[in-house]
């Protein structure tokens, strides 16, 4: 898999050392590398997100021509050379591992609220989707065994209400 995240940081320190040379650089070169190590993120918590990764690598690839560009000009090829080979290697690298808990969830409007519920024991999907679809929400299993339902922040409320009162029911309070 590659690794966004290191190339951004390699990316990063080039920046750094190109401005430190009294170098400037264009504010569209800095906006793409904040968007592409954005992607990068997203990529790292959802591999599977193929059109995030691609947005990702187009990012990065933008950046990457741009700042490789202008070190040649102002510094010559060894410079961007170098450079280009560090990126390169970055790129390369070994993944850290994903972390297990995140507050971002891809694939969701983000006007949208969202609660992640496990349903092992006490209930099953079935016994909520009347609810979910009355309340005009949205669900989506995945794969560590959580279900993720989303939708409006009232809808949810009134959700969250009725699914604790379930509860309630089920082991006898």
């Amino acid at each position: 898999m590659t690794n966004y995240l290191a190339a951004a940081k390699v990316l990063d320190q080039l920046i750094l050392d190109l401005r430190s040379k009294n170098t400037d650089i264009p504010d569209q070169v800095v906006s793409s590398l904040k968007s592409g190590r954005s992607y990068a993120h997203v990529t790292m918590l959802n591999p599977n997100d193929i059109e995030t990764a691609i947005k990702a690598q187009s990012a990065l690839e933008i950046v990457e021509m741009n700042l490789l560009s202008i070190a040649e000009k102002m510094l010559g090829c060894e410079y961007a050379n170098g450079w280009q080979k560090r990126i390169i290697n970055a790129y390369q690298e070994e993944q850290e591992s994903v972390p297990k808990k995140t507050t971002f969830v891809s694939g969701i409007p983000k006007s949208a609220h969202w609660v992640r519920i496990e349903t092992q024991d006490l209930f099953t999907v079935q016994d909520i989707e009347k609810t979910i679809n009355e309340r005009q929400l949205n669900i989506r299993k995945q794969d560590d065994g959580f279900t993720l339902i989303y939708g409006s922040k009232e809808h949810l409320a009134v959700f969250l209400s009725e699914v604790r009162d379930k509860i309630r029911k089920k082991i006898g309070k």
